[in-house]
C-alpha cells in the first residue's frame, strides 16, 4: 500500500506559535519574578528553547538562571508540563489536508522525536490522533530519527511500501535524510531549520507550507 508520513513539530503542529501562547501565560503567571518585558521574555524563551533541541531539564535550568529572579527550575518544569501543550495549534489547513489524503485512500502516519508525555499531548490535544492511522514517538519506541529502525517500524505498522510512499518533515537530517535511507520519497518543509552545508540536498520536493504537499503528492501519483 502507499502511505504518507509526517513529522510532528513544525510540520503539522505549529510548535513555535503554540509556545508563543504558552510563554505569554507563563509570563502572566510569574511576571513579578521576571525582570523583563513580555516581548523580551518571549524572545529569550525561544532562544533558550533552541527549537526544542535543548533537553527539557537543561531548558528549565536556563530559564531559572537567565530569566527568572527567584524561581526553581523544578517549578518552571512543572508549569510547563502541565500547561504548554493543553491546546497546541495545527498549521492552517492541516485537518483538511489529512482528510483529503484519507479520501484518496492513503495510509497516514506520524513519526516524532521527543518525550512520551509532551508528544502524546500534542497528538491528542490537537485532534491529530483521530486523523492519522498510526503514530510513533521516539521516547516510547527507544530510538529516534534518523535511526532507520523507527522508520521501518512505522512501515510495518502501516503496511506500506516506502517506494510508493512519502515522508514530509522540516528537519533536513532527522526527517529527510533519515527517511531517504529506507526508501521514502521526501518533501522538505522549509521553515526554521536551514539545510546544512554537509548534507546533500536529497529531497524530492520542497514546500514552504505543509498543506502544499497535497499538490506534490497528487501530481506524482
Amino acid at each position: 500500500m502507499r502511505g504518507i508520513v509526517f513529522d510532528l513539530d513544525e510540520t503539522l503542529v505549529d510548535r513555535k506559535g503554540s509556545l508563543n501562547v504558552y510563554a505569554q501565560e507563563l509570563y502572566s503567571d510569574f511576571r513579578t519574578s521576571i525582570a523583563l518585558s513580555q516581548a523580551e521574555f518571549i524572545v529569550q524563551f525561544h532562544l533558550l528553547d533552541g527549537n526544542g533541541r535543548v533537553p527539557r531539564d537543561q531548558f528549565f535550568d536556563l530559564l531559572a538562571s537567565n530569566v527568572f529572579l527567584e524561581m526553581s527550575s523544578r517549578r518552571i518544569g512543572e508549569h510547563f508540563e502541565a500547561n504548554a501543550w493543553r491546546t497546541p495549534h495545527l498549521f492552517d489547513g492541516i485537518p483538511e489536508l489529512l482528510q483529503s489524503l484519507r479520501e484518496l485512500r492513503w495510509r497516514i502516519g506520524v513519526i516524532t522525536n521527543g518525550g512520551v508525555q509532551s508528544q502524546s499531548q500534542k497528538l491528542e490535544n490537537s485532534g491529530l490522533t483521530s486523523l492519522v492511522d498510526y503514530s510513533v514517538i521516539s521516547g516510547a519506541f527507544g530510538a529516534k530519527k534518523p535511526d532507520p529502525t523507527i522508520f521501518k517500524h512505522l512501515l510495518v505498522q502501516l503496511g506500506i511500501d516506502p517506494n510508493r510512499s512519502w515522508f514530509i518533515g522540516d528537519d533536513p537530517r532527522s526527517d529527510i535524510w533519515g527517511a531517504k535511507q529506507v526508501g521514502f520519497r521526501t518533501i522538505w518543509v522549509e521553515r526554521y531549520t536551514p539545510w546544512p552545508d554537509d548534507l546533500p540536498r536529497c529531497y524530492d520536493a520542497s514546500v514552504t507550507d505543509t498543506v502544499r504537499t497535497f499538490d506534490v503528492v497528487r501530481s506524482a501519483a
